[in-house]
């Protein structure tokens, strides 16, 4: 195994120019991949994917530990001696906005929340905490109180201290958790004096709680016996307000209002959405009627028939049909087609007769779908349309004996 690699991210999260040495060769997931004397790589871990950049002018893929080595895997070939590195620094400032801003935000949700961070996931678009308080507790006022509370602590542009602490020194700081791995604390505030949050990690942090610039949580939901809190920091924030107004912006031209007026026009649309949908629950209601009407009198017995239906409604428009023939007291065995697939809908009068549900089954089987229900009404469908009337003469077979 090589020397011990120096870990430069843990002393200074805004170094990404770097000179090192190659001190070994390895292979990381089927890529070349090298080890450093000292590197200012993050490697991935502790929730934080792992930075990017480039060793010798080779862009790095991943960064992985491994064994106790940190392993820089390459696009290309090792390069090897001396080699000049840098850290993707948006990247890298990203990280660092995401990171530490879920440190705030987790000391705002216990300090104004009562709820302990259980876990951390840096994503490529959002960030997520587990805690361990209920959905159900963290309503939306809840959620914007933390919310203020931990931009609170980025606004005062606090100092932040990222080492190794003595005993002494772990045992004077209110620490969220206890180190699992190592003494390094993450501190915000004065050390020693005014401590706002003090928190074991080996993560990268900045110089001032300034630098993630601000905290937004965009909203929270049951996870397991928690909540799982969807947040986003720094250049993020802009990004997503800059979505958010874009969105806001197609929603009023297809309302055909101004973006402040949305809420209340999307309102007016949805009921009047929903009247329009009872109008033509009625109607098809009413068309299903007449359609019954014109098939009972066609003759005695089964009723068996292909419909033709309005456009979208092929399934509830066969099923309307056939309870109506069922309240006729007529057994009803109907099919429609409908976007390239076939249709079934089965009724008859409660009481004694063939078990629809498994006449309906059947049928389906017969057009390469599915298919069931109860004894006195079933629907199914299939794909192969060419069958419809087959399946359907089959049914009728089966109930006539």
């Amino acid at each position: 195994m090589s020397p011990v690699t120096e870990r430069l991210y843990l002393h200074d999260a805004a170094l990404v120019r770097f000179d090192a040495v190659v001190t070994g060769v390895r292979v990381l997931g089927g890529r070349p991949a090298v080890v450093l004397d000292r590197t200012a790589f993050y490697p991935e871990g502790g929730g934080q994917p792992a930075d990017r950049g480039n060793i010798g002018g080779v862009p790095v893929v991943d960064v992985q530990e491994v064994d106790g080595e940190i392993v820089h895997a390459l696009s290309a070939g090792a390069p090897e001696g001396r080699v000049a590195c840098e850290v993707d620094p948006d990247r890298r400032r990203d990280h660092v906005q995401q990171h530490h801003g879920q440190h705030l935000l987790s000391a705002a949700f216990e300090a104004t929340g009562g709820a302990r961070t259980l876990s951390f996931h840096l994503g490529e678009g959002t960030s997520t905490i587990d805690v361990d308080a209920p959905a159900s507790v963290l309503d939306e006022a809840t959620l914007r109180r933390v919310e203020a509370a931990a931009n609170d602590l980025v606004f005062r542009d606090l100092p932040v201290t990222a080492r190794e602490l003595s005993p002494e020194e772990l045992a004077a700081l209110p620490l969220r958790k206890a180190p699992a791995k190592g003494t390094r604390v993450v501190v915000v505030g004065e050390l020693p004096g005014a401590v706002e949050d003090a928190s074991p990690c080996g993560g990268t942090h900045p110089r001032r709680t300034g630098e993630v610039g601000a905290i937004a949580i965009l909203g929270a939901q049951k996870w397991g016996a928690g909540a799982r809190v969807e947040f986003v920091c720094g250049g993020r924030v802009v990004r997503a307000l800059a979505a958010a107004g874009a969105r806001l912006a197609e929603a009023a031209r297809a309302l055909r209002c101004a973006p402040a007026e949305v809420p209340g026009a999307s309102a007016r649309a949805a009921e009047d959405g929903s009247a329009r949908r009872k109008e033509v629950e009625r109607l098809l209601l009413a068309l299903a009627g007449v359609e019954a009407e014109r098939l009972a009198a066609a003759g005695a017995g089964p009723v068996r028939a292909v419909l033709q239906p309005p456009a979208g409604g092929a399934a509830a428009y066969a099923k309307a049909v056939a309870l109506a023939l069922a309240g006729r007291g007529r057994i009803a065995l109907l099919g429609a087609i409908e976007e390239g697939r076939a249709q079934l809908a089965f009724a008859r009068p409660r009481g004694p007769g063939p078990h629809l549900g498994e006449l309906v089954r059947a049928a389906a089987a017969a057009l390469g779908g599915k298919g069931g229900g109860a004894p006195d009404a079933a629907q199914g469908s299939g794909p192969e349309v060419a069958k419809l009337e087959e399946a359907l003469a089959g049914a009728e077979a089966a109930v006539r004996g």
